[in-house]
């Protein structure tokens, strides 16, 4: 069953398949839920707009359409849920949250061969950083790197979750990722430039 496409869990789900959603459930949970904590910075909020997001992916299952991405779908209606709290509360300045975790390999998790101390250590040195930099990143390229890097859509599923053009998107991805890896240069020159850094 692990082989089963998301869209076919979801329909088997709608047919009355607990377990399909569970395991549908298991494989978005862990993006899904820090996409929202990193966006709103406030983990009782987070919980509850991952669960109400949840909660209407199993109301809305039957009339999910057959030809959408699930993935597509699950982040639309999420990104909906935080934007609108966003507009509610007035927090669009406060879109990491600190105590997230680790943020994956591809902008520096990836250690230099040495003892397993210092790649700890180092680890959490990029980690560090990376999240100071990811906080003086525009409103609009933080989305679209959050949605890169918590889920496994790709640009242009991205694109139709945040309404924009294919090419918009993939210039705000490369936007986001340069000044990322600018903004760690400054910080790790060494680590930058050994080539660790996300193309």
């Amino acid at each position: 069953m692990n082989q089963v496409v998301d869209e076919e869990l979801l329909k088997r789900f709608a047919d009355g398949d607990s377990a399909s959603f569970e395991l549908l459930y298991e494989r978005h949970r862990g993006g899904l839920y820090r996409y929202m904590l990193r966006q709103l910075k406030d983990q009782q909020l987070a919980e509850d707009l991952f669960q109400d997001t949840w909660s209407k992916v199993i109301v809305n299952a039957e009339s999910f359409e057959p030809n959408a991405k699930f993935s597509t779908w699950l982040y639309t209606m999420a990104r909906n849920r935080v934007v609108d709290q966003i507009r509610h509360l007035r927090i669009v300045d406060k879109l990491i949250d600190d105590s997230a975790d680790e943020v994956d390999s591809q902008l520096g998790a990836n250690q230099i061969e040495q003892n397993i101390l210092e790649k700890t250590l180092q680890a959490d040195k990029q980690s560090m950083f990376l999240k100071d930099c990811m906080q003086k990143l525009p409103v609009n390229l933080l989305e679209v790197f959050l949605l890169k890097e918590e889920s496994t859509m790709t640009v242009k599923q991205i694109a139709e979750v945040i309404d924009s053009s294919h090419e918009a998107t993939k210039s705000r991805l490369r936007y986001a990722y340069g000044q990322l890896k600018q903004c760690l240069s400054k910080k790790m020159p060494d680590w930058v430039s050994s080539g660790e850094g996300h193309e």
